[in-house]
């Protein structure tokens, strides 16, 4: 499993996420990205109130949030864009990308996980997909990606945060 400190997350205003990335800013220094300043902005308040002696901050470009993240997550509009998904490459490799799916992003997507493979061809790709239905309750979580290494690393802060994972690998 993989020492993990500081999480980016590339997409951040996704508010069906808060309560994971709540759960993460108790735990993890967190790097938030979004092209919605205003929205970003009221995350980051929500979960220092949440949170109040979090390491929060809102990173002025994806590049430099990946940067200096030890993981990325991409979650919402940047699932499914190009130009943030290709800004992000290069400083990308060798680390775990979780996807965050939710059901509206989990149709778009699903066709592209060869292509975030193909985008990400030295990165561990973990796709993280929210399985509840219930709106009220998204303590679960299916995992699928190729790498055990990742997924296992996925899961365990996942389940330290007190969601239930299940893992699915890839062959």
């Amino acid at each position: 499993m993989q020492n993990i400190k500081t999480i980016a997350v590339i997409g951040a205003s996704d508010k069906r996420n808060l309560s994971v990335l709540n759960e993460l800013a108790a735990r993890y220094q967190l790097l938030l990205f979004d092209k919605n300043i205003n929205e970003v902005n009221k995350i980051q308040q929500s979960l220092l109130t949440e949170n109040r002696y979090a390491s929060i901050e809102i990173m002025p470009c994806a590049t430099n949030a990946s940067w200096e993240a030890d993981m990325i997550i991409l979650s919402g509009f940047c699932i499914n864009d190009d130009t943030v998904v290709k800004t992000i490459k290069e400083v990308a490799t060798a680390k775990i990308i979780v996807i965050m799916e939710n059901d509206d992003e989990f149709t778009k997507s699903i066709n592209h996980q060869v292509s975030f493979d193909l985008l990400f061809p030295h990165s561990k790709i973990i796709e993280v997909i929210n399985i509840n239905t219930d709106d009220q309750a998204e303590k679960e979580f299916l995992l699928e990606g190729h790498d055990s290494y990742a997924l296992d690393t996925v899961s365990s802060i996942f389940e330290g945060i007190g969601f239930n994972t299940y893992v699915s690998q890839i062959n």
